[in-house]
């Protein structure tokens, strides 16, 4: 998997950090979360954060680049990550000229194993363009509607055989029924997460390797039952103070 260089990422001085403290702290938090794993690390040569796993969905033989908003910003990087990933590619990015969106893994949340792709409606995510998604994947397709502002790994995830998500946002309850079936179908189990841990950023977790790596701000929101949960199907706790502070996601830097 690809980790994204932040070392020289820039962030405001009203944080109470002047840039030297900042890259000391950064460099801390970059070494805690480069020994989860054998990343490939990329450095975009850049100062400005920015959500890597918006602009790319991939498996082990494919990677798709999705049409996000302001796309050609994104050209340099694409071509990085491309290069690296060495895999058959399909490119969605026409769709955004027609203001046509599609946020990658952040869009769609996968089980390849069981061939499953959750997936939530809105502005940032085109339901046609999901199907298209799909179809190329060799995913099936569950799709539902959610609330702007808001994507799909925000409020689910995949680690293993277990669905992290928040039910909440499944208002329709033949529509849930028809996940539940979906799912237990293929032995995966549930575990809940209620709206309020959303707003607080209960999903800030990334399926690295077999293990799902989270951090200590969102183990902190987590029930006794929940925390249990998680720790079975092994999780990893990373302190990561800074990047908690400034608001970088683990999805942000992770692919």
């Amino acid at each position: 998997m690809i980790l994204i260089d932040f070392r020289n990422w820039i962030f405001d001085k009203s944080l109470g950090f002047l840039p030297n403290a900042q890259k000391q702290l950064l460099q801390m938090d970059f070494e805690t979360i480069k020994k989860v794993s054998d990343f490939k690390v990329l450095d975009f040569e850049q100062i400005n954060p920015l959500t890597i796993s918006s602009l790319f969905f991939k498996n082990n033989e494919q990677i798709a680049v999705s049409p996000v908003k302001d796309i050609r910003d994104f050209y340099q990087i694409i071509d990085t990550v491309l290069e690296v990933e060495d895999k058959e590619v399909i490119d969605y990015t026409e769709a955004a000229d027609e203001e046509v969106y599609f946020y990658g893994q952040n869009s769609l949340v996968a089980h390849f194993e069981a061939e499953i792709a959750l997936c939530g409606i809105n502005n940032k995510t085109d339901e046609s363009l999901f199907e298209e998604y799909c179809e190329d994947f060799e995913l099936t397709p569950f799709g539902f509607d959610i609330p702007e502002g808001i994507l799909t790994s925000d409020i689910a995830i995949f680690s293993g055989n277990t669905l992290l998500i928040c039910l909440e946002y499944i208002t329709d309850k033949k529509l849930k029924k028809q996940l539940f079936s979906l799912i237990k179908g293929h032995g995966i189990e549930t575990l809940t997460f209620t709206k309020e841990q959303v707003a607080q950023g209960v999903f800030d977790m990334k399926f690295v390797d077999g293990k799902l790596i989270t951090t200590q701000k969102v183990f902190e929101l987590l029930t006794k039952e929940q925390k249990e949960a998680v720790l079975k199907i092994n999780a990893v706790v990373l302190e990561l103070p800074f990047l908690e502070k400034v608001g970088i996601k683990l999805r942000d830097i992770i692919l």
